[in-house]
């Protein structure tokens, strides 16, 4: 008997489509965020950022063993194996909702090809296995509604454990889960030793979690908060030091606006499917089951305005929610399909064929937003950065984008063993002589890391250092030392010395660029890289003379960054200091558009009017940012120089007194006090000090 499309099941269609789909637009190698960082804890079987994610690690490991690709792509082909069961289960999940195999098709496809989805796919992150897990844990719900087979609810609380041990943002899911339990079998929780069942079956596999103080005790090259005490072990399971900056930290007003981001980011995924979406989540038969959708979709809703409010650009919020939609519109197009059956059968050929084209329309638009499979980006940058230090130097790091693509170079591939890397943030590369257990992003740590960088430069004054950050203004330097841009990191060298560039730096010669130059769809942490690699090849044109293609590069780099505050400010301060006011207004007005820190920006805004001459303007922009952050010394400083300038003494010594009130070691202002507001003397050096921290 021959075998037609018809026969073959379209479950098994759909996973071999977005298999396919995925390989073919799949990373191949390392890529930025968080992926370098994730494939070097895998490979060294280490412990990433909080929460740990033990499962992933230990799935990961078993990826890195496969016998082709590098290390990044096989990372990143674990990402679209979860991706593809995820899809699978859907498929599975409506089916059973609706009894539908179009619908079915339509509902795991449509989650298949959504950009936020796809993109998870074909890179290296946790999320694809948290998809399939939560989407594991829906099924598993739904086949005890079907049958209230006790041992359903057992394998649910297992594979729950498990999600656990991946992702923390399960728990968002607690809610709706209690309410559709104990409002369907109430015994099932309540009854003593069917909970205590239950609750062995969730425990057991928390014991993952024992993976973090285990691979510190033993050395692991990776091990991030060390975990190796309770206080630390629970410090970093909970995220509580890496995620403290986001948790309701926001103007109610913010939050209104982040949950209209969230909102549109949904309606872009999904159009006006939307629509169909919502009507199918109605359609649904058990009316439990749509209070349990709903609790879903607002908790996790609720989880992306108030409990993570990192940028929705960097992190795929509202996973959750994609998954609801994806079943709502599954089981809508079942349902139109069930109508049409018992009312116009002569077109319900016509309709099915219609309804399983979706998914492919969607694979077709979002083909090209979603292809990554000629991005190297993050492998070249390491290669970049390393490339560009000379023998035997020292190399302070900042911002995940420099962090974890030398972390992946460094502990996968071995990358310039010769160079000393150092984390300014203390956390996989450590700082010598740091004190253990300081949060990384507290004002003490700060304090001690600029001490412990001081001492280094100090105590090293032939060896080549440099500083791979995004904001190098913010960098404090002893006083005889400043930061001069090399290549896409930058050297530090003394001041008055024969430091300048006279010819265009030859590292360029060297760095692998081919992904740079290619037209991709880039997400903000590759727009990020890309932008600051062509505003370090423009300021290194600029700095050898040649004005015209250093400008050209520079326009580029803010086109590339549209969005990005951060090298908005920079260019905004680099353009200022070499006397291109017109290009620095431009990029500082970007900058207030887009702002995260507009404490900082009102600083940069009042260092250029201090550069133009504009010393009111200057006071006034400076009080601004005083006013927004009153804990920041330099900004008082920076008011203090500007008043002086206006004649304003009086004013500008209680701005430094200010300061030095809140940081004492700060000799230089306690001299220029002393010799221009104490008593007469010669005016020193009394620029702004520019940047944000």
């Amino acid at each position: 008997m021959s075998l037609t499309i018809s026969k073959i099941p379209s479950a098994f269609i759909l996973t071999l489509l977005s298999l396919s789909i995925y390989l073919l637009t799949l990373s191949p190698t390392v890529y930025l965020g968080d992926s370098g960082e994730l494939s070097a804890a895998a490979f060294c079987l280490g412990v990433p950022h909080g929460s740990g994610y033990p499962l992933y690690v230990l799935l990961g490991k078993g990826f890195c063993l496969l016998p082709f690709g590098d290390v990044g792509f096989r990372m990143n082909l674990m990402s679209a194996v979860f991706g593809v069961m995820a899809v699978g289960l859907v498929w599975s999940l409506v089916w059973r909702m609706c009894g539908s195999k179009v619908g079915a098709w339509v509902g795991g496809g449509v989650l298949a090809f959504i950009p936020v989805f796809w993109w998870q796919a074909v890179a290296a992150e946790v999320y694809t296995l948290h998809v399939f897990l939560v989407v594991w844990m829906v099924w598993l719900l739904w086949r005890w509604e079907e049958t209230r087979e006790f041992a359903y609810l057992v394998m649910f609380s297992l594979v729950t454990g498990l999600s656990f041990g991946n992702h923390l943002q399960t728990v968002m899911l607690a809610p709706a889960v209690y309410y559709l339990i104990l409002s369907g079998d109430r015994k099932a929780l309540l009854d003593g030793k069917r909970f205590l069942v239950l609750t062995l079956f969730f425990v057991l596999p928390l014991l993952v979690y024992l993976y973090l103080p285990i691979r510190t005790w033993a050395g692991a090259a990776m091990h991030w908060g060390d975990p190796d005490s309770w206080d630390r072990f629970w410090a970093h399971v909970s995220g509580r030091s890496h995620r403290s900056g986001y948790v309701f930290n926001l103007g109610m007003w913010e939050y209104v606006e982040r949950l209209k981001e969230s909102l549109e980011f949904l309606w872009v995924q999904f159009g006006v499917l939307v629509v169909l979406g919502v009507w199918g989540w109605w359609r649904i038969r058990v009316v439990r089951w749509r209070v349990f959708f709903l609790g879903v979709v607002v908790f996790d809703l609720f989880y992306t305005v108030f409990l993570n409010t990192i940028s929705l650009e960097i992190t795929p919020f509202n996973l959750s929610v994609c998954v609801v939609l994806a079943i709502g519109v599954g089981v809508g197009v079942g349902e139109v399909v069930r109508w049409c059956e018992g009312r116009a059968a002569g077109v319900v050929g016509v309709l099915k064929v219609g309804c399983g084209v979706i998914p492919l329309v969607f694979l077709v638009l979002n083909y090209r937003v979603s292809d990554q499979s000629e991005n190297t980006t993050a492998y070249e940058h390491a290669l970049n950065i390393f490339r560009t230090a000379d023998p035997g130097a020292i190399l302070f790091m900042n911002g995940d984008n420099y962090i974890f693509p030398v972390t992946y170079g460094r502990w996968v591939e071995r990358m310039r063993e010769d160079v000393t890397l150092y984390d300014r943030h203390n956390i996989l590369f450590k700082m010598p002589e740091a004190s253990r257990g300081i949060e990384a992003r507290s004002a003490m740590w700060e304090q001690k890391r600029n001490e412990a960088e001081k001492k280094i430069i100090a105590d090293h004054p032939k060896k080549p250092i440099y500083y791979a950050v995004f904001g190098p203004y913010a960098v404090e330097l002893p006083s005889s030392w400043e930061l001069m841009p090399e290549g896409v990191i930058y050297r530090v060298v003394r001041k008055e010395g024969e430091n300048r560039p006279k010819a265009f730096p030859a590292v360029w010669k060297y760095y692998s660029t081919e992904s740079f130059y290619m037209s991709l769809e880039r997400d903000f942490m590759n727009r990020e890289v890309c932008a600051y690699f062509f505003f370090d090849r423009g300021k290194d044109m600029v700095l050898s003379g040649q004005g015209a293609a250093g400008l050209q590069n520079l326009r580029l780099a803010r086109e590339i960054g549209y969005n990005d505050n951060v090298i908005h400010s920079d260019m905004g301060i680099f353009f200022t200091d070499h006397g291109f006011f017109g290009e620095a207004r431009l990029s500082l007005e970007k900058a207030l558009l887009y702002h995260e820190d507009l404490s900082g920006v009102h600083n940069n805004w009042g260092y250029y009017y201090n550069k133009i001459g504009e010393h009111e303007k200057a006071v006034s922009s400076f009080r601004k940012a005083v006013e927004l952050k009153p804990d920041r010394f330099f900004l008082f400083n920076n008011l203090g120089f500007a008043l002086f300038e206006t004649g304003q003494k009086q004013e500008a010594a209680a701005a430094f007194e200010k300061s030095l009130s809140l940081h004492q070691d700060q000799p230089g202002i306690r001299k220029f006090m002393e010799e221009n507001l104490m008593k007469d003397g010669k005016d020193q050096d009394h620029t702004p000090r520019e940047g944000v921290l």
